[in-house]
């Protein structure tokens, strides 16, 4: 009699005391892959570039903004007028100034005033004169002189450099006057004429400065400055508005330094219209350059 195979399910299954132990359990599922992973690798590749690119474009963005945002209003952020350097870490790279082009830069050196051509002595005796604050040595102090007026046309006449006085007729200057148009200065320093009116006069190619009496100084340094400033040309000694004790301080044709004090008046009437005094009393200290 033969027996029939007993059927798969029919059988038992072994414990776990059976000698062939229990079933293994079933392999695990094979993960499920994403969408990118299911890229090729040249794929993966440039999705990571693009991604890491456009990380540091917007925090150099951000940065840009950051840097340049002076306040809330929109129109308070001015742009650098350089190219932003290159950000490499967390700090700002630090701005340079570009240099003030030369034509800005100032200078402390002093500007010569502009000199009007064809003027009169005055600009002869700027160029000839020392600087102001150049030293000096002292050529005769506080000589004894006196300028007198001669009668008629004739003229008296001083000069600081010799010292010495000189009278003229008026032919004699007149001659004197031709040489000086070509070029040639008059040796005098002041001239005194006309009876009637006692013209003092600074001739060409001096400057003089008229100081008040009180004026202390009697530094070559301070007259140089004074005379230079000039202001002093011309004055009709019949309205006596010189009075004694004002002081001159007279730069010469030669470029010494001349401090001309008046001492005092002979003759002449201050009362009476057209009596100029006929001799000014003058102290005269006279200073050259040191060479």
């Amino acid at each position: 009699m033969s027996t029939a195979p007993t059927p798969p399910g029919s059988h038992q299954q072994p414990g776990p005391g059976s000698p062939t132990g229990p079933f293994p359990p079933p392999p695990p599922h094979p993960p499920r892959r994403g969408w990118f992973a299911r890229q090729s690798e040249s794929v993966r590749i440039t999705i990571v570039g693009a991604v890491i690119a456009g990380v540091f474009s917007l925090g150099s963005a951000v940065l840009t903004a950051a840097l340049t945002d002076k306040g809330d209003d929109a129109s308070d952020a001015k742009p650098s007028a350089q190219p932003s350097p290159t950000v490499t870490t967390g700090t700002p790279a630090p701005t340079t100034t570009a240099p003030e082009p030369p034509s800005r830069v100032s200078s402390d050196a002093p500007s010569s005033p502009p000199q009007e051509p064809g003027g009169s002595g005055e600009s002869s005796a700027d160029e000839s004169a020392p600087p102001a604050d150049q030293a000096y040595e002292v050529f005769y102090d506080k000589q004894t002189m006196s300028l007198g007026l001669p009668p008629g046309s004739d003229l008296g006449t001083i000069d600081f450099d010799a010292p010495g006085t000189h009278r003229y007729t008026d032919d004699e200057w007149a001659v004197l006057e031709e040489k000086a148009d070509s070029g040639s200065l008059v040796e005098a320093d002041l001239t005194y004429r006309q009876s009637f009116y006692g013209i003092l006069t600074l001739q060409n190619g001096r400057n003089a400065a008229q100081l008040q009496p009180t004026d202390p100084s009697e530094k070559a340094e301070d007259c140089a400055r004074a005379a230079r400033v000039g202001g002093f040309t011309e004055a009709k000694m019949h309205e006596w508005d010189l009075p004694a004790k004002t002081v001159f301080c007279v730069v010469t044709d030669k470029g010494n330094i001349a401090r001309v004090v008046i001492t005092g008046f002979i003759g002449g009437d201050s009362g009476t219209t057209g009596e100029p005094p006929t001799q000014i009393g003058l102290r005269v200290t006279l200073w050259k350059p040191r060479a």
